[in-house]
């Protein structure tokens, strides 16, 4: 690619699972496997793909940094709390703000057993063998525009808004709860129920 071109990227959430392009030495089982290991073992979708970007060729802003220097708009679809866009599928055309260190970290913090070729890739990025992901401020990111187009605010605000429209009494109790669905449906369940009683039925 030259100066002269555009590449459109159109990014949602579930990229990382979909375009992982496994690093040189890693297959695409192994990332399953951490993945699947990382998933039953409560790590949260930032810590997953803080560990995935580490173990790819495109994630973590490497795809800005095939595109360059060609002028890169994406639109992205988020699918992460608080729309963080280098944790979006992983964020293959946003600056990467976590290190290979972050990763074996992660790792290290579940105490879970991967694969050695993944040990030993996040051990030979921490021992800077391995180049790391391209960071905030690398130049290859001067020509690349990153739009989130839609997000979970958006989604509740207009299912609110259609609600209304339909005869519903809404109440947006908040865009950015995270955690366990059993846990916080149940919560949730219960500020209902009480709202209910109040005699103001959402």
């Amino acid at each position: 690619l030259t100066a002269d071109d555009l590449v459109l990227c159109l990014i949602s959430g579930g990229g990382s699972a979909l375009t992982p392009a496994p690093a040189e030495g890693i297959t695409l089982e192994e990332i399953q496997e951490v993945t699947t290991v990382l998933l039953r073992a409560g790590a949260s979708i930032r810590e997953l793909n803080a560990v995935r970007k580490h173990l790819s060729d495109m994630a973590g802003g490497q795809l800005a940094r095939w595109a360059a220097p060609a002028h890169v708009i994406s639109l992205i679809i988020s699918d992460v709390i608080g729309d963080p866009i280098d944790f979006i599928a992983s964020g293959p055309t946003a600056p990467d703000t976590t290190v290979f260190a972050d990763a074996l970290a992660i790792i290290q913090k579940y105490d879970i057993q991967v694969p050695e070729a993944i040990s030993d890739r996040l051990e030979q990025g921490v021992q800077g063998k391995i180049p790391e992901t391209p960071k905030p401020g690398d130049p290859v990111f001067k020509r690349v525009e990153n739009h989130i187009i839609a997000n979970n605010r958006l989604l509740i605000e207009v299912s609110s808004y259609k609600a209304r429209e339909l005869g519903f009494n809404t109440l947006i109790l908040g865009t950015e709860v995270e955690g366990e669905a059993k846990d916080i449906g149940g919560f949730f369940a219960a500020i209902a129920r009480e709202i209910a009683r109040s005699g103001n039925p959402v």
